[in-house]
């Protein structure tokens, strides 16, 4: 099972480099790179001094590096998705000492194919959540296996400092030391490194400082509703939407992607059709109350911070942590129960691998609608160009309009509404790959721009000029 995980993760990673999928906040870290002027150090210093990284120079440090070199060649900054697969590394790790290897191969394989947070296995840019699953992997793992409580504190900041959405869960840090004093030991670390680094380190030395906590939201009434809301309609609704999409796009799979999702459904029934249960019930019983609470103090960074949980688009990138307890909530549940209506063992590993077919085609599925959505993009400004020659205009402010919401919601290509072309920073690289100046020709989209000298109207695969 290993060994297909490895391939089916190999595939979808050389899928997104070949078709060299850049969209979102990649195309303007993409084009940022190619006109870096500073020596290493000083560009690495400049680059954590803004809003979005100085509160996470750990992943800063290591998305800054890439973009630093891609300047030399763009396709290193694709490898950013490399992180993703590292972090099942950690997944599995972890998983195979607390539980059993057939158990933690599951979890790794849900966890890579899971229809949660689908652009932190996409997208180089969010390389700061598999970091700070990787960080919080290796931090549970000193703190439970090892019982090393500072080196588990010192995993743990690097975790917040490469994304927050693992913070709440020092509760479960907490809960998993058993001493007193260590706990408090652990506390006053952590949180003492947290605080330190974010109210006086940072703001002291980054002029752009930005806080990304902001409790105050919590009193925020209206908000607090929103969230609630949001959370429940994502588990209770959109998860099986997405699914439901999934299985409507099998018909534009590939054979070799369907070959390769029944092969490892068939290798999940041959591993649990014989598998010991009964033994493992108690832990699988524990891991689910755990993981089932871990869900809860992750939802509660939605309440302090300016994200709101959501599947769809690129804002699904600050599910990472929910992504990876929901995963082992799943499988913990799905087992417990079955085991307590006595199921046999094949009726059991039946249901796993229908759902682990289920999960795969939907996640290639994804795969393909991030690679659709690349395309989509590519088109429009191609079109653009040809516009704009057959105009004969060289510069001038340029506004595109189409119709994005419509496009994300009728369109069978798209399954979670993935990033098309919205934000105007992500004109820049758009405009040079299609042939348009971007320095005498600034392209804005209509929807974020509302003084234009030129509006082109993008529908039905042509361009229209409409001013």
């Amino acid at each position: 099972m290993n060994i297909l995980i490895i391939v089916y993760n190999l595939y979808i990673g050389l899928s997104i480099f070949r078709e060299k999928v850049i969209v979102a906040d990649d195309l303007k870290e993409v084009y940022n790179a190619k006109y870096v002027s500073k020596p290493y150090f000083s560009y690495i210093y400049s680059y954590l001094d803004a809003s979005n990284m100085a509160a996470r120079p750990v992943s800063g440090f290591v998305t800054g590096t890439l973009v630093f070199l891609s300047q030399y060649n763009a396709s290193i900054y694709l490898l950013g998705i490399l992180f993703f697969p590292l972090s099942l590394i950690a997944v599995y790790g972890v998983a195979q000492k607390i539980l059993s290897k057939e158990l933690a191969s599951l979890i790794t394989l849900l966890y890579s194919c899971s229809i949660i947070g689908t652009s932190i296995q996409f997208s180089p840019i969010m390389l700061n959540s598999n970091l700070a699953t990787l960080f919080f992997c290796v931090s549970i793992y000193f703190v439970y296996i090892r019982k090393n409580v500072l080196l588990s504190a010192l995993f743990f900041i690097l975790s917040i400092l490469s994304y927050e959405i693992f913070l709440p869960l020092i509760l479960l840090h907490l809960f998993l030391i058993r001493e007193n004093k260590k706990r408090i030991i652990f506390l006053l670390l952590t949180a003492g490194v947290i605080v330190l680094f974010r109210k006086v380190i940072q703001p002291g030395i980054f002029a752009h400082s930005y806080q990304r906590d902001e409790v105050g939201k919590l009193f925020e009434w209206e908000r607090v509703v929103q969230v609630t809301i949001l959370t429940a309609k994502l588990f209770l609704k959109d998860i099986f939407v997405g699914i439901y999409k999934g299985i409507l796009n099998l018909k534009n799979l590939l054979i070799i992607e369907i070959i390769l999702a029944l092969v490892m459904s068939s290798v999940v029934y041959k591993v649990f059709s014989g598998y010991d249960f009964k033994s493992k019930l108690k832990d699988i019983k524990s891991i689910g109350l755990i993981s089932l609470i871990s869900i809860i103090f992750a939802v509660s960074v939605f309440y302090v911070s300016a994200y709101i949980p959501n599947l769809f688009g690129f804002d699904n990138r600050s599910l990472g942590a929910i992504r990876l307890f929901y995963t082992i909530f799943i499988i913990s549940g799905i087992i417990y129960l079955s085991f307590k209506l006595e199921w046999r063992n094949k009726t059991i590993s039946s249901l796993l691998a229908g759902i682990t077919f289920l999960l795969l085609t939907t996640n290639m599925s994804v795969k393909n609608a991030w690679i659709y959505a690349n395309q989509f993009n590519l088109k429009m400004f191609n079109e653009l160009g040809k516009a704009l020659k057959a105009e004969h205009i060289e510069s001038g402010v340029v506004c595109l309009r189409y119709d994005m919401l419509t496009e994300l919601k009728t369109n069978p290509h798209f399954i979670l509404r993935e990033p098309i072309f919205y934000n105007n920073w992500e004109c820049r690289m758009l405009s040079e790959m299609n042939g348009i100046d971007a320095k005498k020709v600034y392209i804005f989209n209509a929807d974020r721009q509302t003084k234009c000298e030129m509006v082109f109207l993008y529908q039905n695969g042509k361009m229209i000029r409409e001013k």
